[in-house]
């Protein structure tokens, strides 16, 4: 397919994916939560087998979410666990594209890392497929123009994945001090403040994200077409994002065993907020490819495997700082 189609096929789902970050739900008069407040450890949970394989059984996982609105299918956090048939793996929690229409391409990563021993918990993030409310599609009721709602919003993003790591300790069924992250677009927006504030997470892949929220919003080909549709004020974005920028955390995020990958030629994560993002986890190594934002799916041929490698790697301490992971972060500066 060439770049022109995949920008066509993707775009639609990417513009979507990437409003959410400006979205609110309707319970946008209730205070935000602080995400950096551990949700409380005890909560009921279900899980059902829904599919085997030689290699992994699948699993549908469902716990309540720390910071419910008004809308009861929001409340209830939805998630894949692809569990390799071997005792207590490491494991990988996969935050997604968030308005994509279905999750092929998390699948594709999903699999390369139950292949490579990985558990993998696919995490259905606020207002996304099996949350969305009765009769809306899938991100739609994001969609609004206040910064405190996008914020409390983000907030439940993150606070779900905590709870999601919580759970994936508790289980039993993983290794719970070797649990990582992987985050694609969105999934990388929340994914970085997620691993921000928990240090729980050993080690994280952060995939076409980005740091400085109120730039990137009011610099973002999509995010900036957006702010001028529905007059979204982006003096109050500052103040609504506070304590919801990997930027803030950058002392705390000194050392942390994370890999970036963004594209040279992205207009939706201007290169500006990619690489502050590798100024926000200082020690992390940055691969920067060619292509943009769309196009950037070409790298689907070879990304899902070369993340599962090096996922081991920075699980096993053998991908500290620079030394393992390809590319130089200075490429592109």
């Amino acid at each position: 397919m060439n770049p022109g189609r995949l920008r066509r096929a993707f775009g639609g789902a990417a513009r979507a994916g990437l409003a959410l970050f400006l979205a609110a739900s309707a319970a946008s008069g209730a205070e935000r939560p602080d995400v950096r407040r551990l949700p409380g450890a005890t909560f009921e949970s279900g899980v059902r087998l829904v599919g085997r394989t030689w290699r992994f059984d699948e699993y549908e996982v469902r716990f309540p979410s720390p910071a419910g609105g008004r809308f009861r299918s929001n409340d209830l956090v939805w998630g894949t666990l692809y569990l390799p048939r071997r005792p207590r793996p490491d494991a990988v929690l996969l935050l997604p594209v968030m308005a994509a229409p279905n999750l092929w391409i998390e699948r594709r990563f999903a699999y390369l890392l139950v292949m490579e021993g990985f558990a993998v918990l696919q995490l259905d993030m606020p207002f996304q497929f099996r949350r969305a409310p009765p009769g809306a599609r899938t991100g739609e009721v994001f969609l609004a123009r206040r910064p405190e709602t996008l914020a409390r919003n983000f907030s439940q993003a993150v606070l779900d994945a905590r709870r999601a790591v919580t759970w994936l300790r508790g289980s039993g069924l993983v290794e719970p001090e070797r649990i990582a992250l992987l985050g694609a677009s969105l999934g990388a927006l929340v994914g970085s403040v997620t691993l921000s504030v928990d240090d729980r997470l050993a080690a994280g892949a952060l995939l076409l994200g980005g740091a400085d929220f109120p730039s990137l919003i009011a610099n973002g080909e999509m995010t900036s077409r957006f702010v001028r549709q529905t007059g979204l004020d982006v003096r109050g974005l500052g103040p609504a994002l506070k304590g919801l920028d990997p930027l803030e955390y950058r002392e705390a995020n000194r050392g942390k065993r994370v890999l970036l990958v963004n594209v040279r030629n992205d207009l939706v994560i201007p290169l500006e907020n990619a690489l502050k993002l590798r100024d926000a986890f200082p020690g992390c190594r940055q691969l920067l490819l060619p292509l943009g934002h769309y196009t950037a799916m070409l790298h689907l041929l070879w990304m899902p495997s070369y993340v599962a490698w090096q996922m081991r790697g920075l699980l096993t301490k053998q991908g500290a700082g620079p030394t393992l992971l390809g590319t130089g972060g200075d490429a592109g500066r």
